[in-house]
């Protein structure tokens, strides 16, 4: 199977280093990025510019790009029988998402979203502590994430980025808050600016109702100087509880042998030992597998623009 990975600084290295048993070429245009890029990975070809690499045919486009690029450049992959990985979020707007899902339907190709949060083990296994009724009715959820962010490039301009904070990172968070809590009646949030060197909004506090009665309260920050270490999940039932332990969190380093996005779970007081995988590779993998397959895909594009709809509707009311 031949994979193009588009855009491989930075993040695109993750990319890079969680493709298992697959021809690799690589979009690249900065010399020192290649050079890096060729002595860690077995990389098969370099392009310096997209065009020219949709001219040969690849199983997978893989892009790690811009936000506000999303949508033309799967659109040039799909058309050119590519199935297509782009990371989160799918699309700044929902009719960029629509026509993107329209698309792969037209050309039939697989088109998924890479949101490593959605296939991290602690998630997957709290939703079925939820749905077994271990702790019993959910009453209220908690998700949060906190940090500062003080660097520089395409994230601080809120065109590229469709925003701020809240549809890059936080979109991540909204995820898993939904996977959590299931459908929602309504939401009730707003986006600030604060001391952050982004743009856009860098705060986000929200309240989803959900529809099995529970509350959801949300809160995502790039403005928190020296925040401290809180559970990034936690699950107040009826019967129960239920966090995430932030103690036991992996490191992302690409030398890590299991990378996760969330630590261990606490369920009713006692720490549950969860296995661990590495959530990149895990969600490349299962990708190509139905791309060998002609399978669904795992994490369906349907469920990413629900993700960025519950995004967007903070966003209208701030």
């Amino acid at each position: 199977m031949k994979i193009l990975v588009v855009g491989v600084n930075n993040f695109g290295q993750m990319h890079l280093s969680a493709i298992k048993n697959m021809d690799i070429s690589i979009v690249e245009r900065k010399p020192d990025v290649v050079a890096k890029s060729r002595e860690k990975f077995k990389i098969d070809r370099v392009y310096g510019n997209y065009d020219e690499a949709l001219n040969d045919r690849f199983d997978i486009v893989d892009l790690i790009v811009p936000h506000y690029l999303h949508r033309e450049m799967a659109m040039k992959a799909m058309e050119v029988g590519s199935n297509v990985l782009i990371e989160k979020p799918i699309a700044t707007s929902i009719k960029d998402a629509e026509d993107m899902i329209t698309a792969s339907r037209k050309f039939n190709v697989k088109f998924m979203v890479t949101d490593q949060y959605y296939f991290d083990p602690s998630v997957r296994e709290a939703v079925k502590i939820i749905k077994n009724g271990t702790i019993g009715k959910p009453v209220a959820i908690v998700v949060r994430d906190q940090r500062y962010y003080t660097h520089k490039g395409w994230r601080t301009n809120s065109v590229d980025m469709g925003g701020g904070s809240l549809i890059d990172g936080g979109i991540h968070f909204v995820d898993t808050l939904l996977n959590l809590g299931g459908d929602y009646d309504s939401i009730d949030g707003v986006s600030r600016h604060g001391g952050s060197a982004l743009q856009g909004e860098d705060t986000t506090t929200a309240m989803f109702k959900f529809k099995n009665g529970s509350t959801g309260l949300f809160l995502y920050t790039w403005s928190y100087r020296e925040p401290p270490e809180l559970p990034a999940f936690e699950v107040i039932g009826d019967t129960g509880s239920l966090y995430e332990d932030p103690v036991s969190r992996t490191d992302w380093g690409i030398g890590t042998k299991n990378r996760t996005v969330y630590g261990d779970l606490v369920l009713n007081g006692k720490k549950l030992n969860i296995k661990k995988y590495d959530v990149y590779e895990r969600e490349i993998g299962e990708f190509a597998k139905s791309v060998e397959n002609d399978t669904p895909v795992p994490f369906t594009p349907e469920m990413a623009l629900r993700d960025l709809k519950a995004v967007l509707k903070i966003y209208e009311m701030s």
